[in-house]
């Protein structure tokens, strides 16, 4: 087996089989989170014979940011335990999911290629693009909560809310569009260009601001970056396309705006609710508000009733992304992240792929989370990127320094 179907196969379990209904229904989320964990143990076996594997790369100076993440986990149960009268036993089933950030010694230890992974990314985001379509002629195909899918029924007839159905696998998408941008600045091609062109435009279809937000400018940026003789006709074509695209689908574009400034300015706004109480009022002190509350089970304790308390209101957690992994487990696990993410952006030996992505992460990260897959999978890929590049640049300094001497 190649190593790009392994981690396929695993993005794939990441992201519950993108919630196909048919599929769903017969295999529970924590029976395919088992199957997730068993096809990674399952890796570590299967690919223990490969003699190409690098030790240093195999170390734990790569994957000690999960001492981070698991630090901060343990802290917040017991904040948990004391603060929301929630038991340890109880804390520890229900924040099950984030337990697979075991993916990443595992893909430290099995070592897949970039080109592994990339090819693994664009099969996922073909499938990932096919399965949008297919919801928007049959919104059945994907298992959709109630309460959302009552919201698209009694809406049905807005263009905006047809097309705004969420899809497991964007993560995914935006990390495959991000790649090819990089490959066509490093190197003109048309297939990386129209490629990165067709992805971006999908994410602009898919209509959510905060992947946008950063996606277009980005997109632009790499417009005057790439060098080719057709760059003039390129951006003179992609300008009348864009003009004629806005004239054409200028009501969802001017209800997107409309949108966003009504949420801006309204204290009600989902978003302004969530950060309000999260911040000023949700933890009883300061060892809480620095350390997490704990991941909440809804009606298995106080903390959890809160919880359901809150989603009556309108406030979420997962409204707010990273900064609402700071109310769950505290500011210790966002340590380890961030400090992957700056260092990505510090350094030249990363590659653009991988400053952009970090980039989105580091200035929108209300969308980004790893509370549970695909998160969790989507940021064990760029710690490893993060090992993976930095590894072969010391081996690289190793090689011109025993050359030269």
């Amino acid at each position: 087996m190649r190593k790009s179907i392994y981690i396929f196969i695993a993005f794939v379990l990441s992201l519950k089989f993108w919630d196909i209904s048919f599929i769903v229904t017969k295999l529970p989320p924590d029976v395919i989170l088992v199957f997730s964990w068993a096809w990674i143990m399952f890796g570590v076996f299967y690919f223990n014979a490969d003699t190409k594997r690098l030790k240093s790369l195999n170390s734990f100076k790569y994957s000690k940011v999960l001492v981070y993440i698991f630090l901060g986990v343990l802290i917040s149960m017991f904040t948990a335990y004391y603060f929301g009268k929630q038991s340890l036993i109880v804390t520890l089933i229900s924040q099950r999911t984030i337990y697979s950030f075991i993916f990443l010694p595992a893909i430290l230890f099995i070592q897949p290629t970039e080109k592994d992974i990339i090819n693994a990314l664009r099969w996922v985001t073909g499938i990932t693009m096919i399965v949008w379509v297919i919801m928007h002629i049959n919104p059945g195909f994907v298992y959709i909560d109630e309460s959302m899918l009552e919201k698209v029924v009694v809406e049905k007839e807005t263009l905006t809310t047809k097309l705004a159905f969420y899809v497991n696998g964007i993560y995914y998408v935006i990390f495959y569009a991000y790649y090819k941008m990089g490959e066509y600045i490093k190197r003109f091609t048309w297939d990386d260009f129209i490629e990165a062109s067709l992805v971006v435009f999908f994410i602009l279809l898919y209509q959510n601001r905060s992947m946008i937000l950063m996606i277009a400018p980005i997109y632009v940026y790499t417009l005057f970056k790439f060098r080719s003789e057709y760059k003039s006709t390129i951006i003179a074509v992609l300008s009348i396309l864009l003009v004629l695209v806005v004239i054409f689908t200028s009501d969802i574009w001017l209800l997107l705006i409309n949108n966003t400034q009504k949420d801006l300015n309204e204290p009600g706004y989902n978003r302004w609710l969530a950060v309000y109480y999260y911040f000023g009022h949700y933890s009883p002190n300061w060892f809480c508000y620095v350390f997490g509350n704990g991941y909440p089970s809804g009606g298995k304790s106080p903390l959890g009733n809160l919880m359901w308390a809150n989603f009556a209101k309108g406030i979420f957690a997962s409204d707010l992304g990273m900064i609402g992994m700071w109310v769950d487990f505290g500011i210790i696990p966002l340590i380890g992240i961030y400090s992957v993410v700056i260092n990505v952006l510090r350094k030249r030996i990363f590659p653009l792929y991988l400053k952009f992505i970090c980039l989105h992460v580091l200035l929108v990260p209300t969308i980004f989370h790893f509370w549970s897959d695909p998160g969790v999978t989507f940021f064990s890929l760029i710690i490893y990127m993060h090992a993976y590049y930095t590894d072969r640049n010391k081996k690289m300094i190793q090689y011109a320094r025993s050359n030269n001497s």
